[in-house]
């Protein structure tokens, strides 16, 4: 009787510490995570988010095309989306760092892109990574992909031009690929502000 009452009280306050460490905020990265967004956008945006995320056709990258691992990958800011809170923003070269919310349009042109277009193609970044100081990449409105169809973007990519046009059908007003300044090997595909 003894131990059974033993076990009992262990067993009580191992919950107890256990439910006030989660709640305590001790662990350092609980102060990097973002307060969610507001719920009449968020469930719409996390929905989406989760469809992207899970989509057997698209491909999220979940380091930076650099090789850092900074939490603020394609694959990172899709999750942090779809758990409702917004995606992160690298912090090394000319990124900001911080927080932003990915805009809906995006997300729906993504999941337009492979179910009604029927590609499959990797995201390179989002909101992560560095790239020009005014991207619209750090105002949650951009993505770059790098592949499409199994096959590389670049001149021999027959696909990348299609991808192109059916982005600026969505919406994107910052269309660039191949024959672009920086852009030979990725598309980029940007929203207005």
């Amino acid at each position: 009787m003894q131990t059974i009452f033993k076990i009992l009280v262990i067993i009580s306050i191992s919950s107890l510490f256990t439910s006030c460490g989660s709640l305590s905020g001790s662990d350092p990265k609980d102060k990097k995570i973002p307060v969610k967004t507001k719920s009449s956008s968020l469930s719409t945006n996390a929905k989406l988010a989760k469809q992207v995320l899970i989509h057997p056709k698209i491909t999220l990258l979940k380091k930076q095309v650099s090789g850092r691992l900074d939490g603020a990958s394609s694959y990172h800011n899709i999750a942090s989306t779809a758990r409702g809170y917004s995606a992160k923003r690298s912090s090394y070269g000319r990124a900001p760092g911080g927080y932003v919310k990915l805009r809906r349009k995006m997300l729906q042109t993504m999941l337009y892109l492979a179910n009604t277009k029927g590609y499959s193609y990797r995201v390179t970044a989002i909101a992560g990574g560095s790239h020009s100081r005014k991207s619209r990449h750090y105002a949650g409105i951009a993505f770059d992909v790098d592949m499409i169809n199994g096959r590389k973007v670049g001149y021999s990519n027959p696909y990348y031009k299609a991808f192109m046009r059916a982005g600026r059908a969505k919406g994107a007003t910052e269309v660039l690929g191949p024959g672009n300044r920086a852009h030979s090997t990725h598309l980029h595909l940007a929203w207005p502000r």
